[in-house]
């Protein structure tokens, strides 16, 4: 089999199964190069699967123009970008990348110093793209308040009346407002230490189908997501210096809270019927402490 890929001819020599587990299917392929050299690719296939998450992830033909219209023109260190192809007529698409051989998740790697430099790594990228322009996706008002009236819907299916939510629900719009008018810039959109991979003791995001123009907060609230307090006063203090040398902005404590906030509601949102949804009691806890904290129940 060939395949043609960065203006050249390329042999596929064998095709397995990848060990990273993505919503889509994947696999490394190694191919012939000309002449006795090879090289593996990591290949992501969208497959007829439809999981967009209510817009919330784009699959892999909107991974596919992240790579292409935005990493690779920026420069930004991920894993190799080689093409892709989208079908006009069916829609289906694949991609090709660097297959990063041997990598884990920061969250394996994290006595070595993995999260802090996850944390670095997306605060440099975020000041990075803060000033710039991209014709991407974003989240605006509107966006968060889906996620709020979907787990206003859902918590129906919850046995027990929950009275404190239908308050917190009633003031979402106060609540988001420090991410809505916070500076926007590209954010990973699921940038939670199993999307982020380590590999020859440098950081490389990998999942880039949910990346949208939004406040970078969101991005270090996945992160930092049910890990130790110690943990998250390290990795908060690593992106703060990266994005903010000089020292961090007023608003980014009631930024990042607000962004805590919306994963609470993006998850509980994401599940209609809670009795099928094993991490509700999790979420839901979080969420009234953090609704207490903003001042809001």
């Amino acid at each position: 089999m060939e395949c043609h890929l960065v203006g050249a001819t390329l042999r596929v020599v064998r095709r397995e199964a990848s060990p990273y587990s993505t919503t889509f299917p994947c696999e490394v392929v190694t191919c012939q190069l000309p002449g006795d050299a090879t090289m593996e690719l990591f290949c992501k296939y969208s497959a007829g699967i439809d999981y967009t998450g209510f817009g919330h992830r784009g699959g892999p033909a909107y991974e596919l123009s992240i790579y292409r219209d935005v990493l690779s023109p920026m420069g930004a260190p991920v894993a190799k970008f080689y093409g892709g192809h989208v079908d006009p007529h069916s829609g289906e698409a694949w991609l090709a990348l660097e297959h990063l051989s041997g990598a884990l998740a920061v969250g394996q790697m994290h006595r070595m110093g993995a999260m802090t430099a996850a944390a670095r790594w997306i605060g440099t990228f975020h000041g990075t793209t803060e000033a710039r322009s991209f014709a991407i996706k974003g989240y605006d008002l509107s966006y968060y308040l889906g996620w709020v009236e979907r787990t206003r819907q859902a918590s129906q299916s919850f046995p027990k009346r929950l009275p404190w939510l239908q308050d917190l629900c009633t003031q979402a719009e106060r609540l988001f407002a420090p991410l809505v008018e916070a500076p926007q810039c590209v954010v990973h959109g699921e940038y939670y230490p199993h999307n982020v991979l380590y590999h020859d003791d440098k950081v490389f995001p990998v999942d880039w189908e949910s990346a949208v123009v939004a406040a970078g907060e969101i991005d270090l609230a996945s992160l930092v997501e049910n890990w130790p307090s110690a943990t998250i006063r390290k990795c908060t203090a690593a992106y703060v210096q990266s994005r903010w040398p000089n020292g961090e902005p007023a608003e980014f404590r009631q930024r990042l809270l607000a962004a805590r906030l919306y994963f609470c509601f993006r998850w509980l949102g994401d599940f209609g019927d809670w009795s099928n949804y094993p991490g509700r009691l999790d979420y839901l806890r979080r969420l009234r402490g953090i609704g207490r904290r903003m001042g809001a129940i």
